[in-house]
């Protein structure tokens, strides 16, 4: 913020759209911190949307999506996360009986991964359900808020308790959230510090390994053997059968997903960024996605490796064939056209080929059979539980 290089000034109001730029909320700017080369902007929600112009109700548990003016909980102990709730935080909520809770569900861009923001709410309902049977008036709101990844968002979780009548409550002593990711990747036993339905919602966030979507990205030069390894790979994995898969080969997507687009450095990054999508999708709802694009530039393949562990395990293959060997194999006679001048920024040749540091597992075709390159992957994926 500010968007499109405007300078915000105090009273101005900003629009908070979904990702489909629906309005869903207003934010009154009232005022304006520039550090560095970020700009902070401060304020409060003023108005908040639950339904379109249509009169249609947008977004999971859309009756719950309240504006301030609709539902207010003067003196709640208000808990504001976009995480289900941990019982050092409830305990803190419920320490005087007698005083309201009201639990404040952010749904927006998330800065660092975690439940889906419906699995959060349907938690949330079960707590408070429990907290009404005992007594205890309890209610639950979702609010529509991006994530920063900063002190922006402790301001803001308390400006937005505030604005439904409660104080933000915070655990004097936070959850182990070490033993919690040990847990989530069967190595311990179930945490404490999480109420049963939480537990569920950060199972269905992080399955176990075998249950989790993965994408497996190959990388490499123009004939480094990473398609054919690819797609051995994902033979094997169909016919042992205990897994879906998809594969996503670079020539492919160029031809279908990503026709129109140059070799650019931009086209070949949208491209990348593209096949990551996809394959972050097909790996957050529970598949294997395997991906074998050249993907020369390390930002973009950490880019993908961002999208993929936001719902899903990502396994980096580089397939680090000699340029000499790849050259030697070339059947289309890309290389030769490129040391002719006749192909523009071609990788390996006129455009380089920034090396993978974070390599899962690297192979050299040059040095091994198809055969023994593809079962060096199905042992990774094996040994990671991951079949």
């Amino acid at each position: 913020m500010p968007a499109m290089g405007r300078r915000l000034k105090p009273g101005a109001e900003l629009a908070i759209t979904d990702a489909e730029g629906a309005p869903v909320a207003s934010l009154t700017v009232e005022s304006t911190a520039t550090r560095k080369r970020r700009t902070t902007v401060t304020g409060a929600v003023r108005r908040a949307r639950a339904e379109a112009d249509d009169g249609e109700p947008r977004g999971p548990y859309a009756a719950l999506r309240l504006p301030p003016g609709r539902l207010r909980l003067d003196d709640a102990a208000a808990v504001v996360a976009r995480d289900p709730i941990d019982l050092p935080t409830l305990a803190t909520a419920t320490a005087k009986p007698a005083q309201p809770v009201l639990l404040i569900v952010l749904d927006g861009p998330r800065a660092v991964p975690g439940p889906d923001p419906a699995d959060v709410t349907g938690a949330a309902l079960t707590v408070r359900d429990k907290l009404r049977r005992d007594g205890r008036r309890a209610e639950v709101v979702v609010v529509t808020a991006p994530q920063y990844g900063d002190d922006r968002d402790d301001d803001l979780a308390d400006r937005v308790a505030a604005a439904y009548g409660g104080t933000r409550v915070a655990p004097p002593t936070p959850p182990d959230t070490a033993a919690l990711r040990r847990w989530l990747d069967g190595t311990a036993a179930e945490p404490s510090d999480w109420p049963t339905a939480s537990l569920h919602a950060w199972r269905r966030w992080h399955p176990l390994p075998q249950e989790r979507g993965l994408v497996l990205f190959f990388t490499g030069l123009s004939g480094s053997g990473k398609s054919t390894v690819a797609r051995a790979v994902t033979e094997r994995v169909a016919e042992i059968g205990t897994r879906t898969v998809t594969l996503l080969d670079g020539d492919v997507v160029r031809r279908n997903l990503s026709a129109g687009l140059g070799f650019s450095k931009e086209d070949r990054d949208r491209n990348i960024e593209r096949i990551g999508y996809v394959a972050a999708e097909i790996a957050r709802h529970g598949g294997m996605a395997v991906c074998a694009p050249i993907a020369p530039f390390a930002a973009t393949r950490a880019a993908v490796r961002r999208m993929a562990e936001a719902h899903g395990d990502f396994l980096l293959v580089y397939v680090a064939t000699p340029l000499e060997e790849c050259e030697r194999r070339d059947r289309k006679g890309l290389y030769a056209k490129a040391r002719a001048g006749e192909i523009a920024e071609f990788t390996g040749i006129s455009s380089p080929y920034e090396l993978p540091e974070d390599a899962d597992l690297v192979l050299d075709t040059s040095a091994m059979t198809i055969t023994a390159a593809r079962d060096a992957v199905i042992t990774l994926l094996d040994e990671g539980g991951r079949l």
